[in-house]
């Protein structure tokens, strides 16, 4: 069964929350420990930026530390699968990570590496013009004033993390009209505003494929960002359905970051220091 059961009863006694909240994650770690020892029946999937890179001004500047690196390195050689499930670009996220034993999918959910090839979604194709207009409008009106424009193909990605705050408040209503007016799906992050297709594709839809592809037992999750949601709920519903035996939902914490990914997490940890302790203790260290 999961974990997240006893946290649905919280009193509303801070102290009493607390001690919960401390008990929750005591047995998080321990589930951890447990999936070490049989790691052929567990998967793992992970998102990548504010996950295992640090947030930087602009996604190229992202680096994931040699040490995670290695460490995802090792569990992709025992466990079931390791996957990244990333809003960059599928090839951009396999040349963030570096590995070729990690299973990838971009544009949260919307894309496959497989065979060295991309796959998009099918459903998402008919929605592609549309985002390269918004796009090119986004050039035209946001660039110019500091916001980055990532050339991500069936999505778009406005940042303004490193522009003023009126050019980030610009950003967000400028994508949400041109948005809606092109019938595509706006998303607000970390310091980014994206449109995609208005199809059923995220990174819960990823997990889910991922999921009945390979047949785990046992899967987790670990995410920082609101697009992150969707694969822990993702998570829960497979294991209400009886897909999944156990599931762990493992939140990294932010000042930026939405409220949900502590508050529905079994899990939290602090940055990407954190997430390295939670890789160690699957690495079995």
């Amino acid at each position: 069964m999961g974990i997240r059961g006893s946290r649905s009863r919280l009193p509303w006694n801070v102290g009493a929350r607390t001690v919960i909240l401390r008990r929750v994650s005591s047995e998080a770690w321990e589930k951890l420990k447990e999936w070490s020892r049989e790691p052929e029946g567990v998967a793992i999937f992970t998102d990548i930026d504010g996950t295992l890179a640090p947030i930087v001004p602009t996604p190229d500047l992202s680096e994931v530390p040699e040490e995670l690196r290695q460490l995802l390195s090792r569990l992709a050689e025992s466990y079931r699968i390791v996957a990244g499930i990333s809003g960059r670009a599928t090839p951009d996220a396999k040349k963030l990570l570096g590995l070729e034993d990690v299973v990838y999918y971009g544009n949260h959910g919307f894309e496959i590496l497989r065979d060295g090839a991309v796959e998009v979604v099918p459903e998402a194709m008919p929605y592609e013009e549309k985002v390269r207009e918004l796009e090119g409008l986004a050039r035209e009106v946001l660039e110019l004033r500091g916001a980055f424009i990532e050339d991500k193909g069936i999505t778009a990605s406005i940042h303004y993390r490193n522009a003023p705050p009126e050019v980030g408040e610009m950003s967000k209503a400028f994508v949400k009209r041109e948005g809606e007016r092109l019938g595509l799906r706006i998303t607000v992050g970390r310091g980014v505003v994206e449109a995609r297709p208005p199809i059923r594709a995220d990174k819960g839809t990823a997990v889910r494929r991922l999921v009945e592809e390979y047949g785990p037992e046992r899967a987790l999750f670990i995410g920082d960002d609101t697009t992150d949601l969707d694969a822990f709920r993702a998570l829960e519903e497979l294991r209400e359905e009886g897909v999944l035996r156990e599931s762990l939902r493992v939140g990294v914490r932010s000042d930026e970051g939405p409220p949900e990914i502590v508050s529905e997490a079994d899990l939290v940890v602090d940055g990407v220091e954190g997430v390295g302790d939670v890789l160690r203790v699957l690495a079995g260290g």
